[in-house]
């Protein structure tokens, strides 16, 4: 007959072990879109090698992104047809992750959703009067994110309860735009939170004629109370990004301005003719990327020096999106990516990718979007190292806490982890409270999956052998963790 342990001494047994074993985390936040005021797109945090998909959360509807019902851009007089979109800000629901939560707003729902990181159920949702089309930031304790209904908003990112909202024109005026009522000053850029201070810009039109405004403003993180407020040259649609002392504004379809972040004062625009796109990346060198641009040669990413807005020489084009580190340039086009060495601009390698879609970096690995699929890919050599089908084109790609999210034109999210069968509430972290969990189905029959514990057998008892699995795999990454 087989003894078994006291279940009250494997609870010691387990507080022994947490005090031997002190888990050293290396997990961290992607609280706004690409990461951080300069969208980098990069974060020190590795992920494994092989990757299992956790939880897939979906939406009845997909994004409905605005002017999806216009046509490519076709540039006659050079001769350019079916080019690309520089207006690609709200084809998926992109989501923000910090602190065990996962934040996104819906352009067909009109609010943004709380999940929890380790099962994808849903904490809270908070409506507002018009389509969200840009991730929100996550900063101290609060989400900000702006809407079509004109306003700003800042919810406590624990229960969505509501803090403060601004609106730039202090009314509730409505007219038709892409198939809504909106306002006629909606938020069409991101909310970029920093020092204090939230930044973003609303409205589309101007004119004498037109009793229309546009702004970018600054409020008071805390308070939401106006610290600044511009009327811009152009109209402002894009995340916004941020140096020391600069705010750089991405105005899609036309060149992106730069002011003061002290005092909103205008500094210039940055390109010329057709040099716009929503998409846009700072360096911390002071470059600024920004595209997709158009030329005889079709269109391209192109390079800026941050301070002064003159342009400078491409390494590589024409492309769609990248990442820069201090001393490489990963560069994803149509049919291939790159890495290029940032001193010398020589190409280290270039490969076939049919992931063109989003490219991010997670410590040593690049993950990339395609067509139903998305991949981690090695800076070694640009080779596959992983893949998983999702479903739909990925346009939203994000790690946070242990996991790579991952978010398609079909208004699907993908949680992809490697979590441990340790692990057993899944939290992403093996600790006391999966101890617990274990030793309350301690030589408990009949008890389905017994909360997870019946690891071993599968047969509705947990017995030595369900223990002898938990103890192998908490140990293993609990000195995982250590190392």
């Amino acid at each position: 007959m087989i003894k078994y342990p006291n279940k009250y001494a494997m609870l010691i047994f387990g507080l022994f072990l947490m005090v031997l074993f002190c888990a050293v985390t290396t997990a961290q936040d992607w609280p706004t879109y690409l990461h951080d005021k300069n969208r980098s797109a990069h974060t020190t945090e590795q992920l494994p090698d092989q990757l299992r998909q956790a939880w897939v959360w979906g939406s009845d509807r997909s994004p409905r992104p605005a002017g999806a019902e216009s046509p490519a851009l076709q540039d006659f007089w050079q001769g350019l047809y079916n080019n690309k979109s520089r207006l690609e800000i709200d084809s998926a629901f992109r989501v923000v992750a910090s602190s065990g939560k996962v934040y996104f707003g819906s352009s067909n729902s009109d609010k943004v959703i709380c999940l929890d990181a380790g099962d994808g159920s849903q904490l809270w949702k908070y409506y507002t009067g018009g389509p969200i089309r840009f991730a929100p930031s996550v900063y101290a304790g609060k989400v900000y994110f702006g809407s079509d209904d004109g306003y700003v908003y800042c919810l406590n990112a624990d229960d969505g309860s509501f803090v403060w909202k601004y609106s730039a024109i202090g009314n509730d005026d409505r007219m038709m735009a892409d198939g809504r009522m909106v306002s006629v000053c909606p938020v069409r850029t991101g909310v970029l939170v920093d020092n204090g201070v939230a930044y973003w810009g609303a409205g589309l039109f101007s004119g004498a004629n037109t009793n229309l405004s546009r702004f970018i403003c600054a409020c008071n993180a805390e308070t939401g109370v106006l610290v600044w407020k511009k009327t811009p040259p152009r109209p402002l649609q894009g995340y916004p990004l941020a140096s020391a002392s600069n705010l750089y504004m991405p105005a899609g379809k036309t060149q992106p301005t730069f002011y003061n972040r002290l005092t909103g004062g205008y500094l210039g625009s940055i390109g010329a003719g057709r040099q716009g796109g929503a998409y846009a990346l700072l360096t911390n060198d002071n470059k600024l990327f920004i595209g997709p641009h158009y030329s005889g040669s079709g269109s391209y990413i192109a390079k800026y020096d941050a301070s002064s807005g003159s342009g400078e020489s491409m390494a590589w084009g024409p492309g769609n999106c990248l990442v820069v580190t201090d001393t490489n340039s990963y560069y994803s086009s149509d049919t291939k990516l790159a890495r290029i060495r940032r001193s010398d601009k020589a190409v280290i390698w270039t490969v076939s990718s049919s992931y063109p879609y989003e490219l991010i970096l997670a410590g040593t690995t690049l993950f990339a979007g395609g067509n139903h699929e998305v991949a981690a890919i090695s800076t070694t050599n640009g080779s596959v190292i992983w893949t998983a089908p999702v479903n739909g084109r990925v346009r939203g790609l994000a790690v946070a806490g242990g996991s790579l999210y991952v978010s398609t034109d079909h208004g699907s999210i993908h949680c992809f982890t490697d979590y441990s069968p340790g692990d057993l509430d899944r939290s992403n972290s093996v600790d006391l409270f999966d101890f617990v969990a274990f030793a309350v189905n301690w030589l408990t029959v009949n008890c389905g999956d017994c909360g997870g514990a019946d690891l071993a057998g599968q047969d509705g008892l947990v017995d030595i052998n369900d223990l002898l699995v938990f103890i192998d795999a908490w140990l293993a990454a609990m000195q995982s963790n250590y190392e």
